[in-house]
């Protein structure tokens, strides 16, 4: 725990969904959490009221991570509010569902500009704020990746690019003291099944498929993210951690 005692996370997507949850577990561990958001500021708000009443700072900054100019704006609110930061959290995801020859420009730009694009652009920033004794960062990635999921083909070759950055980023990185990991998650409890068509039935089929006999929630996950950006995780490099309760077996 005392691994997270006065340092500072960025969290993009961090309002809402998987990355509220995040931000909360690492503010329970003691972190300071600024919270990255793109339209939904409200959630943000009360995410970060959430966060301050754990007795730590909080930061919300809006900014859509897809965009270089907006990053940079992002980093530059991020320094005058924090100073530096220790950890990242690239958590913002987006992206169209269907059939993969039904995909048009703008899906498939949406998906790789803010689901792999984003992560090389908030690297980029990240390490000028890091301390010159590193820093961790953490992608969300998912099964999708190179698992085959209905109508999720601009997402999941979106989340294969990521994990190819992440692994780039761990060996280019690592002599800087700098760890870089992803953590791949299965289905996952939150609003953004919705977006899926035929949502009731794919639930069906995961639930039934998964040795656990349920998907994930977010607080399966979080603890993960935790664990990769802590100092017990520090020989692990450039890799992708499934946490998926056995779905993929």
């Amino acid at each position: 725990m005392d691994d997270f005692k006065t340092k500072k996370v960025l969290v993009t997507g961090g309002s809402r969904g998987l990355g509220r949850t995040i931000s909360l577990e690492l503010a329970r561990r003691g972190a300071d959490i600024a919270i990255n958001y793109v339209k939904n500021e409200e959630a943000a708000e009360e995410t970060a009221g959430k966060i301050r009443a754990l007795g730590v700072e909080c930061i919300v900054l809006q900014a859509d991570v897809s965009d270089h100019k907006s990053v940079k704006e992002l980093f530059k609110s991020l320094k005058d509010g924090f100073g530096n930061i220790n950890m990242l959290v690239s958590n913002a995801v987006s992206g169209v569902i269907g059939p993969a020859d039904r995909i048009g420009r703008l899906g498939w730009d949406k998906a790789i500009n803010t689901n792999a694009r984003s992560f090389m652009l908030l690297m980029q920033q990240a390490v000028k704020l890091f301390p010159e004794s590193g820093g961790r960062a953490v992608a969300i990635s998912s099964i999708g990746s190179s698992t085959c999921l209905s109508g999720y083909t601009a997402v999941g070759a979106s989340k294969a690019a990521l994990e190819a950055l992440v692994r780039y980023f761990g060996k280019e990185l690592a002599p800087r003291g700098i760890g870089v990991n992803a953590v791949s998650g299965g289905p996952i409890h939150t609003s953004a099944l919705d977006y899926f068509p035929d949502r009731d039935q794919l639930l069906e089929e995961w639930t039934a498929r998964s040795p656990q006999k349920r998907i994930a929630e977010p607080e399966d996950i979080a603890p993960v993210v935790a664990f990769l950006l802590s100092e017990d995780a520090h020989w692990i490099q450039g890799q992708t951690i499934v946490v998926d309760g056995g779905l993929t077996l």
